[in-house]
């Protein structure tokens, strides 16, 4: 019987394995989810879940694709890839709920285009259009967020046959 995560609980990895777990019960425990994984130990998992070691990241796609997390990929971009300040994370969250929140940023898509293209439409920038730069970037990154839930949801109705 698996002992209870304690000092692990708060991190990713050991998040993603334990809700894939509940699918998979050899991912229960760090050797088993080395055995799913393939080329890497228990002691490496043990490592990358206490945080005593940063995971490359060809093993982050592994344990993503064995724990059928690809929001995890986003999360070690956002969080642990020294070239990942511009990813952003991705909340779990239900398939629908993703689909939504895309849906209502559709206006804010539309109104940011609007925006640019008014801004663009001289190919010169005034300081009011200069002050307006972070907002419409925000108002993109939003979306593309958005964008990333759904992709997120996609992936994993691919790998398990249905949108959960």
């Amino acid at each position: 019987m698996a002992r209870q995560v304690t000092k692990a609980s708060e991190n990713m990895y050991c998040q993603a394995r334990l809700k894939a777990a509940k699918w998979n019960k050899k991912l229960l425990t760090r050797n088993g989810a080395a055995e799913v994984i393939g080329c890497v130990t228990g002691e490496s998992i043990t490592k990358y879940e206490l945080g005593l070691t940063r995971p490359p990241h060809d093993m982050v796609a592994l344990m993503a694709d064995a724990y059928n997390s690809p929001e995890l990929v986003l999360w070690y971009c956002a969080n642990e890839c020294p070239l990942g300040n511009s990813c952003r994370e991705v909340p779990d969250m239900p398939a629908e709920r993703a689909l939504i929140r895309l849906q209502n940023s559709a206006v804010n898509l539309d109104d940011a285009l609007s925006q640019m293209s008014k801004i663009m439409d001289d190919g010169k920038l005034d300081d009011e259009e200069v002050l307006l730069l972070p907002q419409l970037k925000e108002q993109l990154l939003e979306v593309r967020r958005r964008i990333d839930e759904n992709l997120v949801a996609i992936e994993k109705a691919e790998k398990s046959g249905h949108f959960s």
